[in-house]
């Protein structure tokens, strides 16, 4: 997990508000999502990408497990390999297969630049957000929910051995 120097804040999103499509054609902002008490992780991720599909479960299972607690899972479909927007049909299926019931929104390769982590380098990507909404880690390439909660763990203020229920084991 690398570490960013430069931090996003939830206000500096509200101020260039992201608006995207979810597979249902209804728009939301990427702020619903963000600062909201809960750690985010937005995952980027194509349906052809064979290290997205093998993700997928784990962030799946982490969404599940901790949805209620601890962290938001955002998803962001764009096509692989050309990271332009993806095939709506396609996400859905995908998103059936999978299994996947965290949001999912459709986008192109622009929005890794739109969230303040400057050009997307590859898929998967996934970008995880404080509490507040601060952009404090990335990591392209592959990704289990170990790496995530342990990079939580290390960072979090709300965790605390006493809280069984905030505390990812």
């Amino acid at each position: 997990m690398i570490l960013l120097g430069i931090l996003t804040s939830t206000a500096a999103l509200a101020n260039n508000e992201i608006l995207l499509m979810n597979t249902d054609s209804r728009q939301h902002a990427v702020s619903e999502y963000l600062g909201q008490g809960k750690w985010t992780v937005v995952n980027i991720w194509g349906v052809d990408c064979p290290p997205c599909r093998e993700e997928m479960p784990e962030l799946v299972l982490l969404h599940d497990q901790y949805s209620a607690t601890l962290l938001t899972i955002l998803g962001i479909a764009i096509d692989f390999p050309s990271f332009g927007y993806p095939d709506q049909d396609e996400v859905k299926q995908f998103m059936e297969d999978f299994m996947i019931d965290f949001p999912v929104l459709l986008s192109d390769e622009s929005i890794s630049k739109k969230l303040g982590a400057g050009y997307l380098q590859g898929l998967p990507t996934t970008y995880i957000y404080t509490p507040e909404g601060e952009l404090v880690g990335m990591q392209t390439g592959g990704i289990n929910r170990n790496i995530i909660l342990d990079f939580i763990k290390k960072r979090s203020k709300i965790i605390n051995p006493e809280n069984k229920s905030k505390n990812p084991e």
